[in-house]
C-alpha cells in the first residue's frame, strides 16, 4: 500500500448551502466569527474547519469539518451545542436554503495538505452490499491514479454513518436538509491541476458510479476562511 493512502481514521461533516439575499452579508460575518469558531475552538476531537465558495452550479456556501472519529458527534459537547442554539444561531440556521449535509466516516485518503480548490463528487445512493467492496477498490485505485498524475495535494473517499445522522439530526433547528451517502473530494492548489485531473475520473463517474453520483457529478470550490485548533 502507497504510505500516502490512508484506510480509516477521521470522520466529517459538511453542510452545502444558500443564504438569501438580504441575510448575505450578515451571514458571513456570522459564520466566520461565530458559527465555525464556536466548533472547531471549543468541542474536543475537531481537527479543522474550512469554508468555500462555490465556482460551479449548486448552493452557494459549502463548510468542511475534519473531527478525530465519528465519536465527537456523540459527544456532550457537540449535543449540547445542538440542543441550546444561541440567538444568533436560531435566527440564521432557518435561513439556510437548498440544504445538504453530510456525516460520514473516512473510507480512504490520500496525500497530507490541504489546497485552495476542492472538488465535490457527492453520492445519492448507497452501493448495494454485494458491490460495497469492489466499488470501494475501484474508487481507492482511480484516486490514487489521479493523485499520483497531477499531484494532487489530497483526496478523499467518505461514506454516510446514518447512526450519526439519526442521532444529532433530532435536535437540528431545521428538518429539511438532504443528506448525501457519501463523497469523493479532490483538492488541489491551482484550478487548472484540479480540472485536468477530474477528466481522469469521467470514466469512472459516468460508468460504475453512474447510478449514485449526483447532478452534475462534480462541483467546484474555492477556499475563503480555515480553522485549525490546534496550530
Amino acid at each position: 500500500m502507497d504510505k500516502r493512502q490512508d484506510l480509516g481514521g477521521h470522520a466529517y461533516t459538511f453542510i452545502w448551502t444558500d443564504i438569501g439575499e438580504n441575510d448575505d452579508r450578515a451571514f458571513n460575518r456570522w459564520y466566520n466569527t461565530e458559527h465555525m469558531r464556536e466548533r472547531v475552538l471549543n468541542i474536543p476531537g475537531y481537527v479543522s474547519g474550512r469554508r468555500f465558495i462555490s465556482l460551479s452550479t449548486g448552493p452557494k456556501y459549502f463548510a468542511l469539518y475534519r473531527v478525530n472519529d465519528s465519536k465527537v458527534f456523540d459527544s456532550e459537547a457537540y449535543l449540547d451545542l445542538q440542543r441550546h442554539p444561541d440567538e444568533s444561531s436560531r435566527y440564521f440556521i432557518p435561513r439556510f436554503q437548498n440544504v445538504h449535509k453530510i456525516f460520514a466516516t473516512q473510507v480512504a485518503s490520500l496525500g497530507e495538505g490541504e489546497g485552495v480548490f476542492l472538488a465535490l463528487v457527492p453520492l445519492v445512493k448507497s452501493f448495494p452490499k454485494e458491490l460495497e467492496q469492489s466499488l470501494t477498490d475501484l474508487i481507492v485505485q482511480k484516486l490514487t491514479l489521479v493523485q499520483d498524475s497531477f499531484n494532487l495535494v489530497a483526496s478523499q473517499f467518505i461514506q454516510t454513518d446514518w447512526r450519526i445522522v439519526k442521532n444529532v439530526t433530532a435536535n437540528f433547528l431545521r428538518k429539511t436538509d438532504i443528506y448525501f451517502h457519501g463523497a469523493l473530494m479532490l483538492e488541489s492548489v491551482d484550478e487548472d491541476s484540479l480540472n485536468e485531473a477530474l477528466v481522469l475520473l469521467e470514466d469512472l463517474l459516468s460508468g460504475s458510479l453512474a447510478p449514485y453520483v449526483h447532478t452534475p457529478a462534480v462541483s467546484r470550490f474555492q477556499q475563503i476562511l480555515s480553522f485549525h485548533p490546534n496550530i
